[in-house]
């Protein structure tokens, strides 16, 4: 890397180390603490190892790409890692992390043994413990957190960059929170959802489908970097003539390869889609025909109050308060509402031009789509005709002065995509990281339905390019007793860290530094708990801040043949043992079990993850008819699901679960918000004419790349050769600042600081910064880059489906040479 220098980074986990080799805990037989140095020699030309063999399992989940590996072991050591045979080239994948593995799980980074803290919080002294003190231990603080605070004081939560191979049971067991809303990635489905009524924020169709689309709009979403397994998906469209068009601030990986690159300022999607909009309607590019028969734009409201009219309020009314009874109840009871009571939805209306008048839409003959008129003595109007009044004001040229994009490339974009079938690729990260990521998310959706892109072939919206395939097999699982479940989790792990609700805490992976934001904050929550206790493989951040850490494995370790099984790309995926646990590492499962038998439950667990692997496979899903970890073993590690030949699966079509069962950009929930369409909202704090950035004049924007998960691959030496942690300044910017490539600064505003390097790219536009997110603090100085990190939450997040997001890239900064 042009101007930064690879430094070797020697084992620096500080106090703790320091601590456990003092007092002689490190094992004498490891001979001392052992390091990549000491586990990996150079390599050598063998023609055959005396002890060869070849087993598969499946790489990490926090990508969300699950590829199937060929792992070879050799005299006891993975020595290869290869993508393993596949008769669908689509999966025959593996990336430099996952190639870096044979490295990395041998790696210093790695934690061997159980330890306790014997130091302060945060002074990283440890000492190693054995496994029953570790459990007696936990036992013994979870039991006395619950019987002083209650069941619901004890949290316990899961990153998937743990080694999680089987669901969790313990929270479920113990009653304790398992976590609440997520906070992140998922903000532009929380405006996107609720139009089409589905559950999550992944597509209903795949990127298979992008051939068939004449222009896929990428927004915030660099697949080509952090999703590099399904790249083979856009180079394929884009062959087949389809043009890629990405939405970015920054000049990424996927815009370089694009068909044509929209710059827009950080922070502003919603702007943008919002010009483009005016200019489809202004220019009369939307679908009428579609508008009027899959959509309820046509529908009434009232025009004060914005309320959808009804025909019958008495008896919507009514059925809603009986509807609201049997929800009380079945909450109480503890069960599920029965599928014959749905809630009931008003009695919708639309103004028929052959009646003149306004009738239920199922009544009406020849409903009009625009108009004003008079309804029971009241003003009512089109939905439609609403918007037209609402979206008047974001003329191309109010988009260009927000967005810093040219009035001419919005609009070609707008007619490029009002042309269709078009479809709309959202990423994670990016405008997910901003307050105003709902309203991006809602302009999709409204966009969509406009144009009639959405529900047929080569049209759509949501997450692609780590969905790829329709197909998705109900598995069973482990039967616990009917009472066990974790207690309600009505807060996020970002709102937890404001409260005093919880007093002990077990993470599986590094959740504190990867959930929550303004890490000062979070560590004062920290200090204030009883007991907080993390399980990992590697020694991520927040190990130096608890009272105890335990090694888990990786995913290539299992003591049992089997580690477990997943339904992931259309397969039945098996873990199957490549080596033996390292050093004193444990799987999550029997952690967790250890756990449960120092608290008396141990009989409510399998004996065995192979047990509890066989049990998730028992499943009345046609799609795994006869799948046995033996057939799975035998097909070496992977099934494909039965009946899923089609790689594009059923068309999505035109009916929703929607209250109407069409196609609703109106969301009359969010009126009190002012955003029932959406409307332009600057973001929290990283917006052009704050005052604030008189001292802090940068725009910090933060997403992955395809050198790490997050934080985790920070410790593979083999990743470091070619990546240390810096942040990227347009050369602009730095020079007015004095910086040159490759040197240590300082990133502070009035939350933190954090250190690192920096580097000069054209890639960044002027007035932001863009870095990598998250590493480990070791490799920068000590410091976290959340430090300074956004934790203001936008209020009417409560209101969505995936709750607030965390305004991670709403962040303004200040830079400076460290010394300076």
């Amino acid at each position: 890397m042009d101007g930064l220098q690879n430094r070797s980074q020697g084992v620096t986990r500080r106090g703790f180390l320091k601590t456990a080799l003092a007092t002689g805990a490190i094992a004498a037989s490891a001979g001392g603490m052992a390091t990549a140095e000491t586990w990996l020699s150079p390599a050598k030309a063998v023609a055959q190892s005396a002890d060869e063999r070849v087993a598969y399992t499946y790489h990490n989940e926090h990508c969300l790409c699950n590829c199937m590996l060929k792992c070879t072991v050799r005299d006891g050591r993975l020595s290869m890692i290869e993508p393993r045979p596949n008769e669908d080239n689509r999966f025959h994948n593996v990336c430099l992390k996952g190639i870096s593995e044979i490295q990395h799980i041998y790696g210093d980074a790695r934690i061997q043994s159980p330890m306790r803290r014997v130091g302060e919080r945060g002074s990283g002294e440890f000492e190693v413990i054995t496994w029953d003190e570790a459990f007696e231990t936990i036992a013994r603080e979870f039991k006395k957190c619950q019987d002083t605070y209650g069941e619901d004081a004890l949290w316990i939560q899961y990153s998937t960059e743990a080694q999680q191979r089987l669901k969790p049971l313990i929270a479920s067991i113990l009653h304790a929170q398992a976590g609440g809303m997520n906070g992140y990635d998922m903000g532009q489905g929380n405006g996107l959802n609720q139009a089409f009524a589905f559950s999550g924020m992944f597509a209903l169709n795949t990127m298979w489908e992008w051939p068939q689309a004449k222009t896929v709009l990428m927004v915030n979403c660099n697949v080509l970097e952090t999703g590099m397994m399904w790249s083979r998906g856009f180079f394929q469209a884009q062959e087949a003539g389809t043009k890629m068009i990405v939405c970015d601030p920054r000049f990424s990986t996927t815009a370089s390869k694009a068909d044509e690159w929209v710059a827009l300022r950080p922070g502003t999607d919603p702007a943008l889609f919002l010009g483009m909009t005016h200019h489809i309607l202004e220019a009369g590019l939307y679908d009428t025909d579609h508008i009027m028969a899959n959509t309820h734009l046509p529908f009434l409201i009232d025009a004060e109050t914005g309320e959808l009219l009804d025909a019958d309020p008495a008896g919507t009314a009514e059925a809603m308060a009986a509807y609201e009874q049997a929800a009380a109840e079945a909450k109480a009871a503890g069960t599920e509402l029965p599928e014959d009571i749905v809630k009931p939805a008003k009695k919708f209306m639309v103004w028929d031009g052959a009646q003149n008048a306004a009738v239920r839409f199922s009544e009406a003959t020849t409903p009009a789509l625009e108009g004003t008129f008079t309804v029971n003595g009241r003003k009512a109007c089109t939905l439609f005709t609403r918007l037209r009044e609402e979206m008047a004001e974001y003329t191309l040229e109010w988009a260009e002065k927000i967005t810093n994009v040219p009035a001419s490339q919005i609009a070609s974009v707008a007619e490029q995509y009002a042309e269709g079938p078009s479809i709309i690729c959202n990423g994670v990260g990016g405008i997910d990281k901003y307050g105003s990521s709902d309203i991006a998310g809602h302009c999709y959706a409204l966009i969509a339905s406009l144009t009639g892109n959405y529900g047929k072939r080569g049209t759509g919206c949501g997450i692609y390019c780590y969905h790829v395939t329709p197909y998705e097999a109900e598995l069973g699982g482990w039967k616990l007793p009917e009472d066990a479940a974790p207690s309600p989790s009505p807060l996020g792990f970002y709102d937890m860290v404001r409260t005093d609700k919880v007093h002990a805490a077990m993470f599986f992976g590094d959740i504190p530094t990867q959930k929550a934001a303004n890490w000062n904050k979070t560590l004062e929550w920290i200090n204030s708990l009883d007991f907080i206790c993390v399980a990992d493989i590697y020694h991520s951040s927040v190990c130096d801040y608890v009272d105890m850490i335990l090694p888990s494995c990786s995913k290539f370790e299992s003591a049992d043949s089997v580690g477990g099984v997943k339904c992931a790309n259309g397969y039945i995926l098996q873990n199957q043992k490549i080596i033996d646990p390292l050093f004193e590492s444990k799987q999550d499962f029997y952690i967790e079990k250890g756990i449960a038998e120092a608290m008396g439950y141990g009989e409510l667990y399998p004996a065995t993850a192979e047990e509890y692997a066989a049990a998730t496979l028992k499943s009345d899903d046609p799609m795994v008819e006869g799948f046995s970890l033996e057939a799975l073993s035998a097909a070496n590690g992977a099934l494909k699901l039965l009946g899923t030949e089609d790689p594009l699966g059923p068309e999505v079509g035109m009916d929703y679960h929607t209250p109407s069962g069409k196609q609703e950009p109106y969301y009359e929930n969010m009126l009190s918000w002012g955003q029932a369409f959406p409307a332009w909202e600057s973001p929290v704090e990283a917006y052009v004419d704050n005052p604030l950035r008189e001292k802090y004049p940068l725009m910090f924007t933060q997403s992955r790349t395809r050198f790490r998960v997050h934080s985790c691959y920070s410790g593979a030496k083999w990743i470091q050769q070619f990546y240390e942690p810096h942040i990227e300044l347009n050369p602009v910017d730095a020079a007015a600042r004095g910086l040159s490539n490759g040197d240590d600064v300082e990133v502070f505003n009035g939350r933190g600081s954090f250190r690192t390097k920096v580097l000069i790219s054209d890639a960044i536009q002027p007035d932001m910064a863009y870095m990598a997110e998250s590493t480990y603090a070791q490799y920068m100085n000590g410091t976290l880059m959340q430090s300074v990190s956004n934790d203001q939450l936008t209020e009417r997040g409560y209101d969505l489906l995936f709750g607030p997001m965390i305004p991670y890239n709403d962040t303004l900064i200040e830079i400076k040479k460290v010394g300076a």
